[in-house]
């Protein structure tokens, strides 16, 4: 019954976003999201990442930026509704940013590894994959909700991007790979087992799948970053290529080292602006949490 009213409200509120512009959906978003902050539960993880990843920041700093959070989650689901609309208007929507000394043409028909992070309008990033004259394969997880699955993947295929299930994905993205074709993935979250790399000063065990990957398969490997602008409109810069710091290493600690240099990028984003990173799941190991200043590492809620 539960999933059958989520389904619903979800459904509702979709349609509801269809019938208005993509300026008043996403501000109608954001709104319904920070103000159900306190509902949302997955709001005390988000405040306890940013509690450590900010430990200068106060209580009161913390929970405006886990309101501000809340609100660019709403903001990304109705991303997800209007996408369709946008790419139709594109031309005037989307600005895109190639560094200069790149020579897009050497890379067209070849293979490719595009990596993001949670972090602003990461859903659009795709939308850059048309710079190389290819469509790009990501993955996606199936909702647990068997009343939404089918029709969150229908609003996900307005995306310029070819998908395939998180289940079994590498035979996948391996096949496209050798096919010569762009992959996209993100690559900011926790595994329970995994490389231990420094995100924000501390060591959490980080996924190097698609640094492996591009290794393997000897391709391009390319941050892209996804920026909202005023007015529903976005920036996409494809930053410079990432390569191993090392080259003569083991190909395992390649992968080590160019994940690190994509960790290290996602944190100066997300210090721009905290409010932009989507971090309502665990990031590093419990016991980072249970010393984190100021929090229960139960909860996420402040102490006493």
């Amino acid at each position: 019954m539960g999933w059958i009213l989520e389904a619903l409200i979800v459904k509702s509120l979709v349609r509801l976003m269809q019938l208005m512009s993509p300026e008043r959906a996403t501000r109608f978003a954001e709104v319904i999201f920070r103000n159900l902050k306190p509902l949302l539960p997955f709001a005390g993880k988000i405040q306890r990442n940013l509690a450590v990843a900010f430990p200068e920041k106060d209580e009161r700093e913390i929970e405006r930026l886990t309101r501000g959070v809340c609100g660019n989650l709403g903001i990304a689901a109705a991303e997800l509704v209007i996408a369709k609309r946008v790419l139709a208007e594109h031309a005037e929507r989307f600005e895109f940013v190639i560094p200069n000394d790149l020579d897009l043409a050497s890379y067209r028909d070849h293979p490719l590894v595009l990596i993001t992070g949670h972090i602003g309008a990461w859903q659009y990033g795709g939308f850059l994959s048309a710079a190389f004259g290819q469509r790009m394969t990501t993955v996606y997880a199936p909702d647990v909700n068997p009343y939404l699955h089918g029709f969150l993947l229908k609003l996900r295929k307005a995306l310029p991007c070819n998908f395939i299930s998180r289940d079994g994905c590498m035979r996948g993205l391996a096949k496209e790979l050798k096919q010569g074709n762009v992959v996209g993935l993100t690559s900011d979250t926790r595994l329970d087992s995994g490389d231990p790399l420094r995100f924000f000063g501390i060591p959490m065990p980080a996924n190097t799948t698609a640094a492996r990957l591009a290794l393997r398969h000897n391709c391009g490997f390319f941050p892209v970053r996804a920026e909202r602008l005023p007015g529903t409109k976005f920036r996409i810069t494809l930053c410079p290529e990432i390569r191993p710091s090392d080259p003569d290493a083991p190909v395992a600690d390649q992968a080590r080292q160019m994940t690190q240099q994509v960790l290290d990028l996602f944190e100066s984003w997300i210090r721009e602006d905290p409010e932009q990173w989507m971090c309502f799941g665990r990031r590093w190991p419990r016991a980072v949490y249970a010393n984190s200043s100021g929090m229960s590492s139960d909860t996420g809620r402040p102490r006493g």
